[in-house]
């Protein structure tokens, strides 16, 4: 049995270890939290979900979109009492219900199953009003072929303020593409995105693929600096 927290796992890993007889659980949480906050069991779980909340602890979903997402909010006893001499950030994070709101954007389905979407920070609101999931687009796209990372975020136009447009920039994995024997990887990207696009709405779709030579910053947890991606597109 595996027990696999701290970033999103396709659905399609967890069915390949299960083919082998290896059991993968997701769970959530976050320091604030203690850290656990939901969790999946052996013979108790929901394929995509990360599981219903542990006991003695109370789940919401705030302002929540057509489609129920919205923030992660989390009561409790395990929920820290504040940040330490910071009234100011203790104010903004629990609200006057004693809710937590952890940043994290989510559903729960009627059985009381949570399901991540992403992080607050990192959506994608353009004009339309549609919201889109950077998280949600880059897990479609790890599963090409070759891929060794990759961000999907607003492009930032400084010529024309009013294009909007979604870009999945691509560190390319150097000794996949050697195996898979790829001359081009610009041409193998942008044909393996339109293959994804034809399953989105046009409002999320993907319009620009960007490759990189060089792997993501990060940080000391290896997970990618997002804010320190040039995302300017002309």
């Amino acid at each position: 049995m595996i027990i696999c927290g701290g970033a999103a796992l396709r659905q399609e890993i967890i069915d390949d270890f299960d083919a082998f007889g290896i059991t993968i659980m997701n769970g959530y949480g976050i320091t604030e939290c203690a850290p656990l906050v939901t969790c999946n069991r052996n013979e108790y779980q929901k394929k995509g979900s990360i599981g219903r909340p542990i006991l003695h602890q109370d789940l919401r979903i705030a302002d929540p979109d057509e489609n129920g997402e919205g923030e992660i909010c989390v009561r409790g006893p395990n929920v820290m009492l504040g940040y330490w001499k910071n009234p100011e950030a203790t104010a903004a994070a629990i609200d006057e219900d004693g809710f937590f709101h952890t940043g994290d954007l989510g559903r729960l389905d009627e059985d009381g199953w949570l399901y991540i979407t992403g992080r607050l920070k990192n959506l994608i609101l353009f004009a339309n009003g549609k919201n889109i999931y950077p998280e949600e687009l880059e897990n479609m796209l790890g599963g090409i072929p070759g891929l060794g990372e990759v961000v999907v975020y607003a492009g930032e136009s400084r010529t024309q303020k009013s294009r909007e447009v979604v870009v999945a920039e691509i560190y390319p994995d150097p000794d996949k593409m050697r195996l898979l024997n790829i001359e081009d990887p610009q041409s193998y990207f942008e044909q393996e995105v339109h293959k994804i696009n034809k399953d989105l709405p046009a409002w999320k779709s993907i319009g620009l693929v960007r490759l990189r030579d060089s792997e993501f910053p990060k940080n000391t947890s290896r997970k990618i600096q997002r804010f320190n991606i040039d995302r300017s597109i002309d």
